[in-house]
């Protein structure tokens, strides 16, 4: 009554003036009772959906006005909100025209309470964001094609570099064998330069393979013991060479108080510190080139280790720092042009230490020097490391027994390379172009160790393998395959295959040499699997007793879940009942596979277990998983360890269990 007797007082020029407002306002807006139908609607609304008022006004709902979903939204949701709480805020709905073609419109509605028990109304505001939702759709197909080519980079990057490591491997192999033989002067200097060039091309294809890996998400950190101060060791042995060609200084500092035995993935450590020792020696014209390591923090089952690579060298320019770990960039053209590479080292360092939560920082002077650091936690070891040697030298003497070896590769030069090389090391080989060829030869004879090929036509060399492995008294050998892939991208395929170990191609002589000390004497008793990694490795009968020292809560961590409910308490309470129940029904699994002692069903829990396990990020119960798969395949089976192992799976199993039911 109030409103009334002002709008009857109200200035009939200022009223006009105010309706002029409402109708021609930038946004539509419209009025609706509580069965939706319209009773108000502003012109410049009308005029966005090509409707006169009369058209609309008490005959049309705003439901009706929506495409099919959006009526049911607007019942099912829309509408019970808005009574609800009495308001909603932009709301995206698709709103038909009359010409039946769609004005994208962001609404926002609120309640008109009525006195005396009437019914309530509705005013609804519309933006018209047709423009947004275009330059939105714009953009999300701009980044849905960014990716494609971004993952069409990173297969053709994976894929020409598995095509140049297969010649790659020839040309090496000969390079090396060229290098072994009588030769003049001249003839010398041709070969040194033959190798070192293919050595080069070799580390080249190698960070281009990396980068290929790394963006199509293909790497993940490996958690295995390791001694730190021997993989120093041999980065110091490896660099001091180097450093002393170019008359610098090779510094490592080692702090006292850092542990040795440290729980973590070594590979990549190593990969990051080669990167940048490496960079920091090319660009050292003098002084001198240091490594050092320290405990930034410690508690009682973790590490915080820093780690500093400095250089007395050329510096980068300030206005430099952040271009230096983009992809394929250096400091400057004349840098490139100087020193040369693919400027990728400091990219794939950056993206490796991503993997382990830390970053790369540098800090420069141009003309003095640089310095880079990062830190990485680890967990600390109860086991002792088996001490690590550096490499071993072919031209050393070694006694290899009476070791048998098959060469199995349907490349002719790749199985001469290897021929060379037995040949040179007085050991007795065999050799086959086929995986068929391979079987046919095993039927009659028997080998300590074969080297087989991944890729072969006709039948590949898992399937080889696997055709091994049921032979009588043939699946002792030790297999060891060895292809243009890396140990990380076929893992999986060579555990389930019965490959015990893996020689990426190319190789050094010393690679392969070092493969062969490995298995010299192969145990009747045991399977090769008790040796199923080139990196130090830990014997199971070692650690039966002794295990990883680490907290409870070590044994599986929730933060990808959280991350994934984006702090939604329901999402998070509904992946927590979903990976109970499924960690539950592992363990029956589990134990049901261990008294049958069937290989089949454990393989089987594996391969289903892994996204769970990945999620919640129990890494100690799946590597427990998979020790006792390969204790299962040793013949006789050690049950005394085996025992043990189920053990410490159930404790894993168990301690996931009662977490998260109280998470």
């Amino acid at each position: 009554m109030e409103n009334n007797e002002k709008s009857e007082n109200l200035d009939p020029g200022r009223l006009k003036a105010a309706l002029d407002l409402y109708d021609n306002a930038p946004c539509g807006s419209i009025s609706f009772q509580n069965d939706g139908l319209i009773y108000d609607i502003n012109k410049t609304l009308c005029n966005w959906l090509g409707y006169e008022k009369e058209e609309l006004i008490n005959v049309r709902t705003l439901p009706s006005l929506f495409k099919i979903g959006g009526q049911i939204f607007f019942e099912t949701h829309f509408f019970p909100l808005i009574k609800m709480q009495g308001f909603i805020k932009e709301v995206y709905f698709d709103i038909l025209r009359k010409d039946k073609s769609i004005l994208h419109g962001l609404i926002n509605v609120r309640e008109i309470p009525h006195e005396n028990d009437q019914p309530s109304t509705y005013q609804a505001t519309i933006l018209d964001i047709s423009d947004r939702w275009h330059y939105e759709a714009a953009l999300l197909e701009a980044k849905r094609k960014a990716e494609a080519d971004s993952k069409a980079k990173a297969d053709f990057l994976a894929t020409i570099s598995h095509e140049i490591r297969t010649p790659l491997n020839s040309i090496l192999g000969i390079g090396n064998l060229l290098h072994q033989t009588p030769l003049n002067k001249n003839q010398k200097e041709y070969a040194r330069l033959l190798l070192h060039s293919s050595e080069h091309l070799l580390s080249l294809v190698n960070n281009l393979l990396d980068l290929s890996k790394i963006e199509a998400k293909k790497i993940a950190l490996e958690h295995v013991p390791f001694n730190i101060h021997d993989l120093t060791t041999i980065i110091n042995h490896t660099f001091s060479v180097r450093a002393k060609e170019k008359g610098i200084k090779m510094n490592v500092v080692f702090d006292n108080n850092v542990p040795h035995n440290l729980i973590g993935d070594p590979v990549k450590l190593k990969q990051v510190l080669t990167n940048l020792i490496g960079n920091a020696i090319k660009f050292t014209k003098e002084g001198s080139v240091s490594l050092k390591i320290s405990l930034l923090e410690k508690n009682e089952n973790e590490v915080c280790l820093q780690f500093l690579v400095t250089d007395t060298g050329i510096g980068i320019p300030e206005e430099k720092l952040e271009a230096i770990f983009q992809e394929f960039s250096q400091a400057s053209y004349d840098v490139s042009v100087e020193f040369g590479g693919t400027g990728l080292g400091l990219t794939i360092s950056k993206k490796l230490l991503e993997l382990h939560n830390s970053t790369l920082s540098v800090t420069s002077k141009l003309k003095e020097g640089s310095t880079f650091s990062f830190s990485i936690w680890y967990s600390l070891s109860d086991s002792v490391v088996p001490k690590v040697d550096a490499l071993p030298s072919p031209s050393k003497k070694h006694k290899f027994g009476k070791i048998k070896v098959l060469v199995v590769d349907d490349n002719p030069a790749n199985i001469f390379i290897a021929e060379q090389y037995l040949d040179q090391w007085n050991i007795k080989y065999n050799s086959a172009e086929s995986g068929a060829e391979a079987l046919h030869i095993l039927e009659r004879k028997h080998f300590d160790l074969i080297l087989l090929d991944l890729q072969m036509p006709k039948m590949s060399g898992y399937e080889t393998a696997k055709k091994i492995r049921k032979l009588k008294q043939k699946n002792k050998s030790v297999i060891v395959a060895f292809s243009a892939s890396t140990k990380g991208e076929v893992n999986k395929q060579l555990q389930e295959a019965g490959i015990d170990d893996h020689l990426p191609k190319p190789f050094q002589p010393k690679e392969l040499y070092e493969i062969l000390l490995k298995y010299k004497t192969p145990s009747k008793e045991s399977s090769p699997k008790s040796a199923k990694t080139q990196q130090p490795s830990v014997n199971l009968r070692k650690m039966s007793k002794s295990k990883i020292k680490r907290p409870v809560s070590a044994s599986f961590n929730l933060s990808r879940f959280e991350k994934m409910a984006s702090n939604k308490p329901e999402y998070l309470k509904k992946f927590k009942l979903s990976s109970l129940d499924g960690v539950i029904s592992y363990q029956k699994d589990f134990n049901k596979a261990v008294n049958k002692k069937d290989i089949n069903l454990l393989s089987d829990l594996i391969h289903k277990s892994t996204m769970t396990l990945y999620y919640i990020q129990a890494d100690r119960l799946s590597e427990y998983l998979k020790e006792c798969r390969n204790l299962l395949q040793e013949n006789p089976i050690d049950n005394s360890l085996l025992s043990t192992k189920v053990q410490d799976c159930n404790e894993e199993f168990d301690i996931i269990i009662n977490g998260l039911k109280q998470e």
